[in-house]
């Protein structure tokens, strides 16, 4: 686990790519619908939302900022205190 270098941020570039993916189809959600009638602005509004917000959370969690929840510090930096 020392030597991993991709496994610490696999996790947050999955949560990326999962914002990323709800974005878009909140986007095509929009773009479908018909003029006359509206599509389900609860369901396009949680799927651009929820979206953007798990884009921030890995890009957060990529930074390394989300230490403070309980199993998200960084073993190497308590050892060395």
């Amino acid at each position: 686990m020392e030597n991993d270098k991709t496994n610490s941020h696999r996790i947050w570039l999955g949560f990326i790519g999962g914002g990323i993916l709800a974005t878009a189809l909140g986007f095509c959600a929009l773009d479908l619908a018909p003029v006359q009638t509206s599509a389900p602005v609860f369901g396009v509004m949680l799927l651009l939302t929820g979206g953007m917000v798990s884009c921030l959370a890995g890009a957060v969690g990529m930074a390394g900022m989300l230490a403070w929840i309980p199993g998200m510090a960084d073993e190497r930096a308590d050892r060395s205190r």
